[in-house]
């Protein structure tokens, strides 16, 4: 959804409370609404800098967050307990509130929750490979250890080709960079069906500067990322095709 302030909302959704569409959601004065899918009972003792009670559920599609008439005790922060459990990044969470650290305004207790993966949707990491000088894949950080860093690997052991990237700015500014590319993939598999695999192979990429909008700010511009290569791409192709479509 596209962002949206006050008049540029619909006058129905206004008369509801609503003020504000998010990316992903609705704000309401209320709470929120996001049209997304999930399993969720939670009850907040505060929420973001609130202090209000709130509660969230989502009982399959939609998810709703609703505040309470009454206010936690506690000191308002940015990460408040929680009670109930939720299903989410294919895990399954029960929330018991936790240690909350006042001074730091977050929940501070490991303990303060139990999760689960669920076994017939969540996927189990199998390994991170990159391309090597001889364009071979050469696995790196396996969980054994015994394979090399994958930092230090793609500065001394891996392919690398550098190309020049041009990036616009809204206002016209022209940013020109010398990206450095690296061919890697990784692979899962889904929990109790080994057979069932995901693989992603990408360009790894490492400007020389700043890249997008936020660059020369205390944010800080993007510095590296990776980009999903097609069947048939190589390093230039993938980096072209970014080049024309991603924005920073």
């Amino acid at each position: 959804m596209k962002e949206r302030f006050r008049e540029e909302i619909p006058k129905w959704l206004r008369l509801l409370g609503a003020w504000r569409i998010n990316t992903d959601s609705i704000d309401f004065n209320w709470g929120y609404f996001a049209p997304r899918a999930g399993l969720k009972i939670v009850l907040n003792r505060g929420t973001y800098f609130d202090q209000r009670y709130a509660i969230s559920f989502c009982l399959g599609w939609g998810e709703f967050m609703v505040y309470l008439p009454f206010k936690t005790k506690l000191n308002g922060g940015c990460d408040m307990p929680q009670y109930g459990f939720a299903v989410h990044s294919d895990t399954f969470w029960i929330y018991k509130g936790g240690y909350y650290d006042e001074s730091l305004g977050q929940v501070q207790d490991r303990n303060s929750s139990w999760s689960w993966f669920l076994p017939f949707f969540s996927y189990v990491f199998i390994g991170h490979w990159i391309k090597d000088k001889n364009f071979q894949w050469a696995q790196v950080d396996k969980r054994d250890r015994k394979g090399p860093y994958t930092y230090e690997f793609r500065k001394d052991g891996a392919y690398i080709e550098v190309h020049p990237y041009t990036y616009k700015l809204k206002n016209g500014t022209i940013q020109n960079r010398t990206a450095t590319c690296t061919i890697e993939k990784r692979e899962w598999h889904r929990k109790w069906f080994p057979f069932l695999m995901k693989k992603q192979q990408v360009i790894d990429i490492e400007f020389n500067d700043e890249v997008g909008e936020r660059s020369g700010t205390w944010k800080g511009g993007i510095i590296g990322c990776s980009y999903e290569m097609l069947p048939g791409d190589t390093i230039l192709t993938s980096l072209l095709r970014m080049e024309a479509e991603r924005k920073f």
